[in-house]
Formats: C-alpha cells, structure tokens, sequence
C-alpha cells in the first residue's frame, strides 16, 4: 500500500467518525428535547407547596412562577430549595396597576403558555400548570391536551405520576376501543352468515349441500367478486360456479369486480 492510499484510508476514516458524531449529537439534542418539562406555577393559589419537589429537578426543566402582591412572600426553606435546584426558573408578578382585573394571574399564565407551546412543532415537550384551581385552567388543559402533553398538578413532585396516570388512562381506553371494534366486525361478520345461510336453504340446489360450508365459507372469506370466483373454483366446475355466482349476485353486487 502506498502513501496516497493510506492517506486516502485516513482521510476516509475520519470521514466516519465526523458522521458518527454528529449523528450522535443530534441523538443527543433529540433525547434532551424530549425530556424538556414546563412548570407554570400559579403562586397565589399554592403559594410553597406548589414547589414540592423542586430539589429533583434537572437542568432541562424550566419553572415559571407567577405571584403579585398578595402572594409575595417565600419561606427560607422554599428559596434554599430553588437556590439548590438545577432547574430553571423564572418570576412574573402581576402589576399592582391591573389589580382589580378579575383573575389576571390565570389569564397571564395561559396566554404565556398558549404561546411557548406554539413553538413545539413536534410536541414533544410537557408542560404543567401548578394549581389546585380547576375552574379556571381545566378547560384550558383539556383543549390544549388535544394538540400537546399539557397537564394539571398540585405540586412539582406529582408531574411523573400525573404522566403516568394519563397515559395509563389512554392505553386503558385504547385497548378498550380496540375490543370494541374487533367485537363489532365479529358481531357484522356473525349476521352476514347467519342471513347467507338462510339463504343458502332456501335458494341454492340441493345438489350443492354436501359442499355448504365449503361455499359459506367462500363467501364470508371474499372481499371481491374474482375472490369469490377464485375459491369456488377450487370445489367445482365452471359451469356450477357460474350458476353459484348468478343465484349470490345480490350478496355480492358492491363488491369489486364482475
């Protein structure tokens, strides 16, 4: 091997490892957005209970805490508790000018959220409004949990288990709905042969009857008129098959085919 080609070897292999890397980091940067959690906490309703929790907190979660002035005081414990915490957090009193605007903090809270959730084009984020108000933020959760992972909590510390819950709720309802629905197509399947038998009694020769269910069973097994045609010809003749298909046209007269 000469010099140019074990250049070339070097050169190649580098190559490698740049894209290794870099697809590594996007891996990164993709894993750290899905852990990305949003707390809105509504300080005037839960006031240092509301921060339970925060210790455990990692640098990829970000706290907002709303207070005005009839909320703005914190315990020693709760200030050492954000000072420790690797969490990000962020203040926005209300201003003492728009006191008397009926339920400011809430709207605020919404309006701030609605608009960072707009920049989750994935969804991939989860966000959660700290509060024990049901009144004024239920609606909003509902709506947005259409569109994004938004949830409710009383405290910092139920963010998991409220994950938790929700998705062990929509998996309940998932498997439910599933049942239901194989439930249906057995039920619709069930009375198509039930009305393809009487049928077959009363219709079909009785030169046909040793070879019911093998005809029954071509029936219920076929989506298209060549199906149908296609399995009967395993049991008889042209000529039985076309007076088959002729006497079954009105089962099979909006199926594909002709």
């Amino acid at each position: 091997m000469d010099l140019l080609e074990r250049k070339a070897l070097i050169i190649f292999g580098e190559v490698q490892l740049f894209q290794l890397a870099r697809q590594a980091i996007k891996l990164l940067l993709y894993e750290e957005k899905i852990r990305m959690r949003f707390f809105y906490v509504d300080y005037e309703n839960r006031k240092k209970d509301g921060l339970n929790g925060i210790a455990k907190l990692t640098s990829s979660d970000n706290v907002k805490i709303y207070y005005s002035e009839d909320a703005q005081t914190m315990t020693f414990g709760a200030h050492r508790r954000i000072m420790e915490s690797k969490a990000n957090f962020e203040y926005r009193k209300m201003d003492s000018a728009m006191k008397g605007v009926k339920n400011l903090l809430d709207v605020l809270l919404m309006h701030d959220l609605d608009s960072i959730m707009k920049d989750d084009k994935n969804r991939e984020h989860q966000y959660f409004i700290v509060s024990e108000d049901k009144k004024d933020f239920d609606g909003f959760v509902n709506e947005k949990s259409k569109k994004y992972r938004i949830y409710r909590i009383s405290e910092v510390c139920k963010a998991s288990a409220c994950v938790d819950e929700i998705n062990s709720l929509l998996q309940s309802n998932k498997k439910t709905s599933q049942t239901s629905e194989k439930e249906e197509k057995e039920l619709i399947l069930k009375k198509k042969e039930q009305v393809f038998r009487s049928f077959f009694g009363k219709s079909l020769k009785s030169k046909y009857e040793e070879h019911k269910e093998n005809i029954i069973e071509a029936y219920l097994e076929s989506s298209t008129k060549q199906e149908f045609n296609n399995k009967l010809q395993q049991y008889f003749y042209n000529e039985d098959v076309s007076y088959i298909l002729e006497v079954t046209k009105n089962f099979t007269k909006d199926w594909p085919g002709r």
